[in-house]
């Protein structure tokens, strides 16, 4: 009879309500398509025999809401257990961010897996488990979730405790039915950031984001690891209990007020270079409990142009280099053009065919150089020809580039000759006319000396 009645509340819901959608809001919050994946065989410390993956949703509710029944049916394609009713006293796994994006096919990433509290092995934490015997409360069955919006602005991972099963009625034969209602758990611990990629330039002071809440406990401690191409190590590593920073390399500092009033454990790294790229591992753990946030830090360093000779002066028929100077840049990849755009009226832009490149080399600071050339034969009618460098990297939104242009000789005004044969016949009629001026000088000079040489001897007499 339960079943019964049972069946028929499952079929009201389904005339009057609606079937729920993924990535969608609703009156109790936002639904989540995810990801339950759950790892088979393998023995402790081993690696999984087998990785499964079911489709699960979540229900991130509205604290105002907790309690309140469901409004919506799941989908049929959901297992049972696999619809989680999340209830986070903080409000923080309910971000903004995972509202349905505007993009197509653009949605957030969503997993979520089983979790065994237990006590993490690491120097700093020690303090927090103590009491070799977990208490009591750690029983039962607890889930960890990992959700990236798909802006990329935020994530999270959560760490929370089924409080209620999903429930499930039984008819006269022992068939199991989906409830109305999904797996209820109740967060213990989050740990998120507001930024998982930092793009910045070489030589500034950048602040690596993150965050954290913790259910019914202030005993906490943070690490922040570095992981590069399979390498790695511990930067940062405080010990909340006894209040003690354990490791601290140079450079590098967190907020303590902060990080004990709000949870803010952000690392700020002073004067970045290029051997701070890489990956960045927030680790929160509490009594029991840890979870972390990854954020990737990259330089990008946009390149600086130069082109030489600008203007290119030049004659007929000769052969003449252009050279592009593409220097300090970082990541290592840049795509170099060139173009040539006549100046006739209506002409457009084309491409030049054939160009050289040197090999990067690397300065000092782990930027790069490159230098791109071509070579020009130019005609009278190429006179005005504008030739451009174009450079795009990833730094550069819509690229950057130089330009330089064809002067001709003899296309307008005097030629090279003309001018030299000019400043020639200049400096030699300047030379003439300063010789008649010593000539002249001399003899006026020669005159009033006889002069006075006359008058004196008529003064003697």
């Amino acid at each position: 009879m339960n079943a019964i009645v049972f069946k028929l509340a499952i079929g009201a819901i389904g005339f009057f309500g609606a079937v729920c959608c993924d990535n969608s809001e609703t009156v109790l919050g936002t639904v989540l398509d995810c990801w339950y994946v759950e790892e088979q065989g393998g023995r402790m410390g081993s690696f999984p025999t087998a990785i499964t993956q079911k489709k699960s949703l979540l229900l991130l509710r509205k604290n105002e809401q907790i309690g309140a029944p469901l409004d919506f049916i799941p989908p049929n394609d959901v297992e049972q257990g696999l619809f989680f009713d999340i209830n986070d006293p903080t409000g923080v796994i309910r971000n903004n961010n995972f509202h349905k994006s505007q993009k197509k096919n653009e949605k957030s990433a969503c997993e979520i897996n089983l979790y065994t509290p237990q006590a993490a092995f690491v120097d700093w934490t020690v303090y927090l488990t103590k009491n070799e015997v977990s208490p009591l409360h750690f029983g039962g069955v607890w889930y960890t979730s990992n959700i990236q919006a798909a802006n990329k602005k935020f994530s999270i991972s959560s760490i929370m405790k089924v409080i209620s099963p999903s429930p499930g009625t039984s008819d006269d034969e022992g068939n199991h039915e989906q409830g109305a209602l999904g797996t209820i758990t109740s967060v213990a611990l989050n740990v998120f950031t507001r930024n998982p990629n930092i793009k910045t330039r070489l030589s500034r002071d950048v602040i690596l984001d993150c965050g954290f809440t913790a259910e019914n406990s202030k005993e906490f401690s943070v690490e922040w690891r570095y992981q590069y191409k399979g390498s790695g190590h511990v930067v940062y590593a405080y010990d909340g209990v006894r209040d003690r920073v354990e490791i601290a390399q140079e450079g590098t500092q967190i907020f303590f007020e902060e990080l004990h009033a709000s949870g803010n454990a952000s690392l700020l790294i002073r004067d970045v270079n290029i051997k701070h790229v890489g990956t960045y591992i927030c680790t929160v753990y509490v009594p029991y409990l840890h979870s972390q946030q990854a954020i990737e830090l990259e330089i990008i360093e946009p390149p600086q142009l130069s082109l030489t000779p600008n203007p290119v002066y030049v004659f007929p028929g000769r052969e003449e280099k252009l050279s592009c100077d593409i220097s300090r840049y970082y990541p290592l990849d840049v795509t170099i053009e060139w173009l040539t755009k006549s100046a006739a009226p209506g002409s457009e832009s084309q491409y030049v065919n054939e160009s050289w490149q040197t090999s990067h080399r690397q300065n000092s600071d782990g930027t790069y150089n490159v230098t791109s050339h071509i070579w020009i034969r130019p005609e009278m009618k190429d006179h005005e020809t504008v030739f451009t460098c174009y450079v795009s990297h990833v730094s550069l939104k819509t690229g950057t580039k130089k330009t330089s242009v064809v002067k001709m000789a003899g296309a307008s005004g005097p030629s090279i000759e003309d001018a030299i044969g000019m400043f020639i016949t200049a400096f030699i009629l300047y030379g003439f006319l300063k010789l008649i001026y010593w000539l002249l000088s001399s003899a006026f000079s020669s005159s009033s000396a006889r002069s006075s040489d006359k008058e004196e001897k008529v003064k003697s007499s």
